[in-house]
């Protein structure tokens, strides 16, 4: 493997690279680019803030596949790509979200291994959050010198991350991040960007995720939990079936909670939704069908599919958690004038 000669060199003016220097470069390097972006308002106070959805770990037996669909779909820029595993980012250039695209284990099926919450000032909050998982005796570790990984309350694995996170598969090679085994790890994975596909021109632009449905055992004790850990801020909560949940929102981003269907309450993912620019319902549905897929509507403001590991995902317009909160008492078949309205 070649090693680019000082790979962080080249990254003064790029906004995705100067996030990935400040990562490499310490909390001097971070004020000298303004510093974290201002958070919400709008989020409740917590041990910490979470600002966004830094990345979710997506496991899937295909990468390549699965980057091309996401790339092409949904118009997002793959930041970094060793050939086995890429970090895709879509949304604010300067604070993007992203999915991270690994191998899953050999006989696995694909699944959202982990999710990593952006912290406004993690470095400088980072004492006080590891004092606070102590006194709950939740047994965490360093992913980096920039995030902590545990399981949330209800066994979920979680990062704790700065907003300025770095690359896949980034926690071993840069416990020392500015050491020369972490940049030759990193440029490993920017070296090939040239050749990395590139959005068609005839998909959608993803800005954020709308939601990620977490299945849990206890949909209350959870949603206290983010509440106390993240400020993530309650826009609904059912008790009952049919769809009961918890919806926590925290910057651009909503977590819904509902119950697990899975033996003894085991935690995952159910699935994930992304916002996107400009979304006009029969336009989208039009779209959708053209490239063979068969969208069920999710309300006004979405529509789902599979994806090519069979995951479903939805393609959303801006709104639609709190339209379903608001308006569709927590699911689309109660929205005015049914699922599609």
């Amino acid at each position: 493997m070649t090693t680019v000669r000082d790979p962080f060199a080249q990254y003064s003016l790029d906004p995705q690279r100067r996030r990935l220097l400040a990562a490499l470069g310490g909390a001097g390097v971070t004020a000298a680019f303004g510093g974290c972006a201002t958070p919400s308002g709008n989020d409740s106070a917590g041990l910490a803030r979470a600002t966004a959805v830094n990345h979710l770990s997506y496991a899937v037996t295909d990468y390549a596949r699965t980057r091309d669909f996401y790339v092409d779909l949904l118009g997002m820029k793959v930041a970094w790509d060793n050939g086995k595993m890429c970090g895709l980012e879509f949304g604010d250039p300067a604070r993007p979200e992203g999915i991270y695209i690994v191998p899953a284990k050999a006989g696995e099926k694909a699944a959202v291994t982990h999710i990593g919450y952006s912290i406004d000032d993690f470095v400088g909050n980072k004492a006080r959050i590891a004092a606070e998982l102590t006194r709950q005796q939740l047994k965490f570790k360093a992913d980096t010198e920039w995030g902590w990984t545990l399981d949330d309350r209800a066994g979920y694995m979680i990062h704790f991350i700065s907003e300025t996170g770095i690359f896949p598969g980034a926690s071993e090679p840069c416990m020392v991040i500015n050491s020369d085994k972490c940049r030759t790890a990193n440029a490993a994975g920017l070296k090939n960007l040239a050749s990395a596909p590139r959005p068609g021109g005839r998909g959608f632009t993803a800005t954020a995720f709308s939601h990620i449905v977490l299945c849990v055992d206890d949909i209350v004790k959870t949603r206290d939990w983010y509440q106390q850990m993240f400020g993530m801020r309650p826009i609904y909560y059912k008790a009952d079936e049919p769809n009961a949940q918890a919806m926590l929102r925290f910057g651009n981003d909503t977590l819904y909670l509902r119950n697990s269907k899975r033996a003894g309450g085991k935690p995952y993912v159910d699935h994930f939704a992304f916002e996107i620019e400009n979304y006009e319902q029969n336009r989208v549905e039009t779209e959708l069908k053209r490239r063979g897929y068969n969208p069920l509507p999710d309300s006004k403001l979405g529509w789902t599919i599979q994806d090519p590991e069979g995951m479903r995902i939805e393609i959303a317009g801006k709104g639609l958690p709190e339209y379903i909160a608001t308006q569709c008492k927590g699911r689309a078949p109660d929205c005015p004038g049914g699922a599609r309205g």
